[in-house]
């Protein structure tokens, strides 16, 4: 039987794999950008934010699995 909590847990699923394929694709498009900038810092910015981006995906990913396990998935 499915309860309200478990109906909470699948949307932050959701939720949550959403958010890693969104922060894949700004890595994507960031790693783009710093390989067309001519001007250094423009270029040093770009990689910048992909670093960022990575650094949200594993925190999201640390979330996902901590979530799948609570769930026994």
């Amino acid at each position: 039987m499915s309860t309200a909590h478990d109906s909470v847990d699948k949307k932050l699923l959701e939720i949550l794999e959403e958010a890693i394929e969104r922060e894949r694709l700004s890595q994507q498009r960031y790693a783009l950008g710093a390989s067309l900038a001519i001007d250094p810092e423009v270029k040093e910015m770009f990689l910048r934010l992909v670093e960022d981006e990575m650094n949200h995906e594993r925190i999201l990913r640390v979330r996902l699995v901590a979530l799948k396990e609570r769930q026994g998935s």
